[in-house]
């Protein structure tokens, strides 16, 4: 999954009145107040359901004699540098399965980092509304060459920088957002220049109390055909739309848990799923 990665908010840069809002599930259009730190982390269970057939050129369900499921653990760690400037880095930690026929592939271990740094560079306070910008680097720590016969990936084995724009209206008590992301990805370990990835998403939100909010997302993402040797290789376009429901529950002032379920609409991947079922938790420092 493109990372796809999701961070809370501040209200406003008084501590004492630190009130997280979404986005739940996507990426932060505010920062954080300068030496405020954010604790974050997420648990993403997959059951793979289909997977993209060259011969029928679409995606058709698993064999009866094919499973795959893909368990993720992502610490997430935010930092105000000042109150304009945040400090985001994502260590996923993956544990895989594949079983084909009895030929089982397992991957466990870290993912690909990702490091990246928020800026708000527009704030009208009358009127609630945020722009800023992202820049984004994905380090390729993932093991993704020199595999065994029994082992998956557990990252792209690239190199990739990205910017985004983010921007949030708020309108009493609903939040408003809708952001671009552009990703240059690099050549892997196996000589494939792979495409560069673009994704957009607009959510919405509700916040019925200090304590409980709900949000809706619609998700958009796909990466351009890879190349090796400057030969464009075939089939390798994917795209992926999702519509993410949403909910966050403030359990203590500086404890909330959250949970989504990303439910796929549209897909063109190796593998896809029907929905996945994400629960995260954060602590405010």
């Amino acid at each position: 999954m493109l990372s796809t990665v999701v961070f809370a908010q501040n209200d406003t840069v008084k501590v004492k009145k630190l009130m997280p809002r979404p986005p739940i599930y996507g990426i932060p259009t505010k920062t954080l107040p300068k030496g405020k730190i954010i604790y974050r982390s997420y648990f993403t269970f997959t059951d793979f359901s289909s997977m993209y057939s060259t011969q029928k050129s679409d995606m058709i369900s698993l064999p009866n004699d094919m499973s795959f499921q893909s368990y993720s653990y992502t610490p997430k760690l935010r930092y105000g540098i000042t109150n304009k400037l945040t400090f985001i880095a994502n260590f996923p930690v993956f544990y895989k399965d594949l079983n084909h026929a009895g030929n089982v592939k397992t991957g466990i271990g870290l993912g690909d980092i990702v490091a990246s740094t928020l800026y708000n560079f527009y704030h009208n306070k009358k009127k609630k509304f945020f722009l800023s910008g992202l820049l984004y680097t994905k380090l390729p720590t993932g093991k993704s060459s020199n595999l065994n016969t029994n082992e998956l990936p557990l990252g792209t084995g690239s190199f990739d920088a990205g910017i985004a724009l983010l921007s949030e209206k708020e309108i009493k008590k609903f939040d408003m957002r809708l952001n671009a992301f552009y990703i240059y990805r690099g050549q892997n370990k196996a000589g494939i220049n792979l495409g560069d990835a673009q994704m957009f998403a607009f959510s919405t939100a509700y916040n019925f109390s200090k304590k409980f909010i709900v949000e809706g997302s619609i998700l958009y993402k796909q990466s351009l055909n890879n190349f090796k040797d400057k030969q464009e290789l075939p089939d390798t376009y994917i795209h992926l739309s999702q519509f993410i429901i949403g909910a966050q529950y403030r359990l203590a002032p500086r404890f909330l848990i959250q949970a989504a379920v990303p439910v796929t609409l549209f897909a063109k991947t190796p593998f896809s799923s029907n929905y996945d079922a994400w629960l995260g938790f954060f602590i405010l420092y």
